[in-house]
């Protein structure tokens, strides 16, 4: 079968289905398909170009965090009777004596390293949470619930209420780092998406049964981790209406039912799992009973919320262990890169690897364990805008060139 014949196409003509078609031009940022649309036969397709934390993005550090920010190895050290200053020492001395305490603080005394093993360790009395109600944020009630109580606060069930009115918004991953210096709205856990635009990773999207883009009771929704690098201009700005592929790994492809009302699509929860990438280390993004609510453009802009929930282990591991991290052959990524990226990124974004470790466990609240009833995963919420794309669901690990001209 030809290539094209695999199209879960959006703007598709007849010019496209020509051998060796020839018609996208990338003269400008965008491309547009000849008829100008992005539906063809009642199938779309998207590609991801941005995605993050569906966090929030007006507070101020102390409205959001009142009893202070968490605090990483160094600053713990330096709290103590030990890590004071001492008279005369320089500032490059005490900032040496400063890290040194801080590794000092961060393994057992048998010398297992708290970031690999993060159930060892006591309790991080100085790793802050985010326990204030009053803060409105974007997400999707998960559980169909609403916990406000101080009951709720104090448990680790606090639902947040959104801008736009909704109750009842399940974010628990956004509790335990929301006091976290790099998790603040311009902190820089904030930008993993940038791995995503160096073709690191990245995620397509198809609609396929779509009869009304503005209202449709019944559309199939696939959700696939991309084998292809993300496609972009000169500027380094994401092209509409490139070619990419689908993974194939069965692992990382999942596909649901949904609705559109009004331009918004709805989806049904659906376990899915995509790639990621941290210092060349590869890792594993879960996420369990996931759901989208996204707006659509006329113009093909499907813009909105992916929520679901994050196995506890995955989520640290994913996030701030990274002890299960692969290379790129699918090998263990060697334990000294593990255990450096693990700290070194603890240290230099401001939290220990045991507080947070501690706090997902303390606030997880989703798929409790059928004989202990602790709950084993964290509901997570993510933003994402994802724009017009050719999706195949062909073997390759290509670049796009070949599948535009149909070779």
């Amino acid at each position: 079968m030809p290539r094209y014949q695999k199209l879960l196409a959006i703007g598709a003509t007849g010019a496209l289905i020509a051998a060796g078609a020839g018609y996208l031009t990338f003269g400008s940022e965008t491309a547009t398909p000849p008829a100008g649309s992005f539906l063809i036969d009642n199938k779309a397709g998207f590609v991801i170009t941005s995605f993050g934390w569906a966090h929030d993005n007006d507070a101020s550090d102390a409205e959001a965090c009142p009893n202070g920010m968490s605090k990483n190895v160094a600053e713990i050290f330096a709290m103590s009777v030990e890590g004071q200053r001492r008279p005369g020492e320089t500032d490059e001395g005490y900032g040496e004596r400063k890290e040194a305490g801080g590794r000092a603080i961060s393994a057992s005394p048998d010398g297992s390293n708290y970031c690999v093993h993060p159930e060892l360790a006591p309790p991080d009395t100085h790793f802050r949470i985010f326990d204030n109600p009053d803060i409105l944020v974007p997400g999707l009630d998960l559980d169909g619930k609403v916990s406000r109580s101080e009951k709720d606060v104090v448990s680790g069930l606090l639902d947040f209420n959104g801008k736009s009115g909704l109750k009842g918004i399940d974010n628990q991953f956004f509790r335990a780092v929301g006091c976290s210096p790099s998790y603040r709205p311009d902190g820089p856990s904030n930008q993993f998406e940038i791995e995503m635009l160096t073709g690191a990773w990245g995620m397509v999207v198809t609609l396929d049964d779509v009869d009304d883009l503005r209202n449709d009771v019944s559309v199939k929704v696939g959700l696939y981790a991309n084998a292809d690098p993300i496609q972009l201009s000169p500027t380094r700005v994401p092209l509409e209406y490139a070619t990419y592929a689908m993974d194939q790994d069965p692992a990382y492809r999942a596909t649901t039912k949904g609705r559109i009302k009004d331009g918004v699509l709805t989806t049904e929860p659906v376990d899915i799992q995509f790639r990621h990438v941290v210092n060349s280390i590869r890792l594993k993004r879960p996420l369990r009973d996931a759901r989208i609510r996204a707006t659509l453009s006329k113009d093909g802009l499907l813009k909105g919320i992916l929520a679901g929930y994050t196995p506890v282990e995955a989520m640290y591991d994913l996030h701030f262990g990274f002890r299960n991290g692969t290379d790129g052959e699918g090998n263990p990524a060697p334990a000294g890169l593990r255990l450096q990226s693990s700290n070194g990124a603890a240290r230099v974004l401001g939290y220990t690897c045991q507080g947070v470790y501690q706090a997902l466990n303390r606030l997880a609240d989703g798929h409790p364990d059928n004989k202990s009833g602790k709950y084993t995963s964290i509901s997570t919420q993510y933003r994402f805008e994802a724009r017009p794309a050719f999706v195949v669901d062909v073997d390759t690990k290509s670049t796009n060139e070949k599948l535009v001209r149909n070779e």
